[in-house]
């Protein structure tokens, strides 16, 4: 990771400590999980000696589908400081008799022949964020507007193997990718029902991850609500011997238990 990508974060986490502390005071503690139901699509291509192999997207030459997937996180707010951490599993595979020959990592994958692919991603989010405004509203039991700074870990796979001629290539990516963004909410009825929303990304030296959030809650007991939302994640990643450009985005539906 280049010391220029850091700065943003820097910047950020010196506003975090340095604003005032107009957020009431306060203290929760909870977790949520959902099942995510997104859709993929994708480019890969390799650089292996030196050699530009050619770009094929992922479902449509290598026949990827679309999967569904668990996610979780839990959090704690404390004053006007939350804190949050997060895992989501992402392993789409495919199984497609390809029609073009193309080459990854150095090897050909000759057209006509069946080819099993996987793609991998698995993501680990540490998140501090701070409400800049949370003013007490008669009817409205919680609104707030905050800022936020993250690192989100990318351990990432992408496995092809070709079953006709028994060849099979694979490359793994890893980053830790600094993020800054913004946080909201409001709830009504006592929080009974409310609606939460965030964005954060980072762009530079060509490469570039965006992630967004936005979930409506219903609470029909104490300390449990019942969420549906709408996540997506654009990621550009350039290395000296991999780019990867993935789009995953697509409602879900939760649980949360908070105290």
């Amino acid at each position: 990771m280049r010391r220029t990508a850091l700065l943003p974060l820097l910047a950020l986490a010196m506003t975090l400590f340095a604003v005032p502390a107009f957020a009431g005071p306060g203290f929760d503690v909870g977790a949520r999980a959902y099942y995510w139901f997104p859709k993929m699509t994708g480019t890969v291509e390799t650089f292996a000696g030196g050699i530009t192999d050619n770009v094929f997207n992922v479902k449509d030459d290598l026949g990827v589908e679309d999967k569904n997937f668990p996610a979780g996180e839990a959090f704690v707010r404390i004053g006007r400081f939350r804190l949050r951490a997060g895992y989501t599993p992402l392993n789409f595979s495919g199984d497609k008799v390809v029609t073009r020959t193309f080459r990854f990592q150095g090897q050909d994958f000759s057209g006509g022949h069946r080819v099993q692919s996987k793609l991998d991603m698995k993501t680990v989010d540490g998140e501090i964020g701070v409400d800049i405004l949370r003013p007490e509203i008669p009817v409205l039991a919680n609104v707030y507007v905050g800022l936020l700074a993250k690192v989100k870990y990318i351990d990432g796979l992408v496995d092809v193997s070709d079953v006709t001629a028994a060849v099979s290539e694979k490359k793994d990516f890893k980053a830790p990718v600094p993020m800054v963004g913004a946080q909201g909410g409001i709830g009504i009825l006592a929080d009974w029902i409310r609606l939460d929303a965030k964005v954060a990304g980072i762009a530079y030296s060509g490469k570039h991850l965006y992630e967004g959030d936005v979930y409506a809650s219903f609470s029909p007991f104490p300390f449990v609500k019942l969420q549906g939302g709408y996540r997506a994640i654009d990621f550009k990643f350039d290395d000296s011997d991999f780019k990867a450009a993935l789009k995953i985005k697509g409602p879900y539906v939760g649980l949360q238990a908070a105290f």
